[in-house]
């Protein structure tokens, strides 16, 4: 159980890794987001509150990488939290809902991480938008289509990695 967990640890930090890297970006604006995937996985593959924890400490590391940012009246934003509680809660959601959904062919996981990708995406650029101020760069569709296309070859990997079924909890 602990050497279960250990391992999930190292995979979040490879997945940290992965996202801070330029290797996988196709231009300057479309670039993966791996951590979304990581949690979509074990969101679908062993179900709600794995989707929720993964999503709390994947959440966090992604905002550490973000640092702060200048905004247009010169005061610093952190985004602290901010990807924590969107990874946190759409992983949940993601468990609960697809508890009974057929998820095991690479059309529906393409769907899967396609949604979940946007609709992370969306609440993130939301809830920064109310707090802070809007951010132009911020980029949705092509991000989520990327995630969309890697994700059977991803999970195909992951799969294999953590040498695991589709095993939900409750």
């Amino acid at each position: 159980m602990i050497l279960e967990k250990v391992v999930i640890g190292v995979g979040l930090l490879v997945v940290y890794f992965l996202d801070g890297s330029s290797l996988f970006e196709l231009g300057n604006a479309i670039k993966p987001d791996f951590m979304a995937v990581f949690v979509v996985f074990f969101a679908l593959r062993k179900g709600a509150s794995y989707g929720l924890w993964i999503g709390f400490f994947g959440g966090l590391l992604t905002d550490t990488a973000l640092g702060g940012e200048i905004g247009p009246m010169g005061q610093m934003s952190y985004k602290i939290g901010l990807h924590s509680l969107v990874f946190s809660l759409l992983g949940y959601i993601t468990g609960k809902i697809t508890r009974s959904a057929f998820n095991e062919n690479y059309f529906s996981i393409t769907i899967y991480v396609f949604a979940f990708t946007l609709l992370s995406r969306l609440a993130t650029y939301f809830i920064y938008t109310l707090v802070f101020y809007p951010n132009e760069n911020y980029s949705f569709l092509t991000t989520s289509v990327y995630n969309g296309v890697i994700a059977p070859l991803a999970f195909f990997i992951l799969t294999w990695l953590y040498k695991m079924e589709n095993s939900q909890d409750g």
